[in-house]
């Protein structure tokens, strides 16, 4: 297998993973999509659900980008444009996992007993979040392996890049006005 279909394998595992704690959370009566306010955090879908994906995202690139700049003022690169190492790929991934992993504790935690949160999430959107940050870095992941290829996926990378923040932004307000509205 090549190295850089990884991410995408991973990425198909989790999409399998968040269809089925969709249908088994919906069996037992949890919503899939949260389609109004009340459903909020409980169903295995919300308009956060974007900003999980989002963060998935840009937390790779960020992680990426430092451990790049580093390695290359730390060591003595044989040609600065050298294709990084899987090992470090798969190691911002999982720091990203963990990040969504702590996050999620410290919101049903923390920001639950300072009331920012006011209920808790259900077990379905707290798994789904997880991977959808992970399947957001997995994406990252993917458009920075493909950056050096060519310079042509270069461009594609910052096409990308602005694609998913306007995506996002554009998204989130629609779902936020409305989940919140109706």
């Amino acid at each position: 297998m090549e190295k850089r279909y990884i991410p995408l394998f991973i990425m198909l595992g989790f999409i399998i993973i968040l269809i089925i704690t969709a249908f088994v959370a919906a069996v037992f009566g949890v919503p899939i999509i949260a389609l109004d306010q009340s459903e909020i955090s409980i169903a295995s879908f919300d308009y956060w659900s974007l900003g999980h994906f989002l963060w998935g995202v840009g937390l790779f690139v960020i992680f990426f980008t430092f451990g790049w700049i580093i390695k290359n003022l730390t060591d003595s690169p044989k040609d600065p444009i050298n294709e990084p190492e899987v090992r470090s790929f798969i190691i911002y991934w999982i720091i990203i996992l963990i990040i969504a992993g702590l996050w999620e504790v410290v919101e049903n935690t923390i920001l639950h007993m300072v009331s920012i949160k006011v209920k808790f999430d259900s077990a379905a959107n707290i798994i789904t979040d997880i991977i959808t940050w992970g399947i957001g870095g997995c994406v990252s992941w993917y458009m920075t392996d493909l950056m050096f290829l060519s310079d042509k996926y270069l461009r594609a990378y910052y096409l990308y890049g602005f694609m998913c923040l306007a995506m996002g932004i554009i998204i989130f307000v629609f779902f936020g006005f409305v989940t919140t509205n109706y």
